[in-house]
């Protein structure tokens, strides 16, 4: 079944046809709530996410897709919830990080990807100011393209591309590494 048809059911109160929706986006909804406001607190707000979109459904006007909408109350749900916590510190890599100038900004992304650095990739993350957190967060973690980025938060996509660019200076620069003069263009 189609993602229009599932939602149109959920929408006449069809929990059967929601519960497939949650199973269908639950994943990436939890990874964009992780990337906002920490593992420990990840699922909290991806299921206060998901309990304000079943409220919410009635509302859905369908100018976007049901991913693009669940993602903005995602985002709000994590705004809030930053509200009300602590700041987190951003830890210090410690000996054994210092990496080379001629890193490559994939070589840079396979770091991230590794386990024992993705811990301090999220405190950095957590520490860009809004403006430029919240573009990369969708971008990568919300694997979002930049036409529902400018949806979600309502921006042009010039700008979501500027954001991203210099939020990826930006935490390099929190991470202590440095940029590569070959680095790629984004897309």
């Amino acid at each position: 079944m189609d993602e229009r048809e599932l939602v149109q059911r959920a929408k006449r109160g069809d929990a059967e046809a929601f519960e497939r929706l949650v199973r269908r986006y639950w994943t990436k909804a939890y990874r964009l709530a992780q990337s906002l406001v920490g593992d420990a607190d990840a699922e909290d707000v991806t299921t206060e996410a998901f309990l304000q979109a079943w409220q919410a459904l009635p509302r859905f006007r369908e100018t976007a897709s049901f991913g693009t909408w669940l993602f903005r109350i995602v985002f709000n749900q994590a705004k809030q919830w930053r509200r009300k916590a602590a700041a987190l510190p951003t830890e210090p890599l410690g000996e054994g990080w210092e990496l080379d100038e001629a890193l490559s900004w994939r070589d840079i992304e396979a770091l991230a990807c590794d386990r024992d650095f993705q811990r301090h990739v999220q405190l950095a993350v957590q520490k860009l100011p809004e403006p430029l957190r919240l573009p990369l967060v969708l971008r990568f973690w919300g694997e979002l393209s930049y036409p529902e980025i400018t949806q979600v938060l309502g921006i042009k996509e010039n700008t979501a591309r500027m954001r991203v660019v210099a939020a990826l200076k930006a935490l390099a620069k929190l991470l202590g590494l440095s940029e590569s003069k070959d680095r790629r263009r984004l897309s």
